[in-house]
């Protein structure tokens, strides 16, 4: 792991079931050092907590040889989340939408729908190996 008191944390992580708790506890951990806002901080973990999933299970195929790889920055108001595998790719357009009748059953599409839903932006590299998600953190009161 690395890491940048400046507001920056890098980690990769094995392609295993776990590595969702993993990643998302190094991200509350770093988060509460930076005394981010729950409201911005909260969405932006469970979308990673879907990025990771996905990455683990679909991009690598529990393959404990390949790694999840996520790096998390907060700047300039808003928290910048990449997370990556080293699996072949898809094409996220061709994600079926969940919120279609037809799809309402289905388990696939969930999680990017979430990361969508939940994040101010989300891309997808041209591979579709690697997700960015964007997520403004809620101006602070003084």
């Amino acid at each position: 792991m690395q890491s940048n008191p400046d507001k920056k944390i890098t980690f990769d992580l094995q392609s295993t079931p776990d590595s969702v708790k993993r990643a998302t506890g190094m991200l509350s951990g770093f988060f509460d050092k930076l005394s981010l806002p729950e409201e911005g901080s909260f969405d932006i973990n469970l979308a990673v907590q879907e990025a990771v999933v996905n990455a683990a299970e679909h991009g690598n195929g529990y393959d404990r040889g390949k790694q999840v790889h996520v790096s998390c920055e907060v700047a300039d108001g808003r928290i910048t989340v990449v997370v990556g595998d080293e699996g072949p790719g898809f094409n996220p357009d061709s994600v079926p939408d969940p919120t279609l009748p037809q799809n309402i059953l289905e388990e696939a599409g969930r999680g990017i729908f979430l990361m969508r839903n939940l994040c101010d932006e989300i891309r997808f590299n041209d591979k579709g190996n690697q997700v960015t998600m964007i997520k403004k953190l809620p101006e602070q009161k003084e």
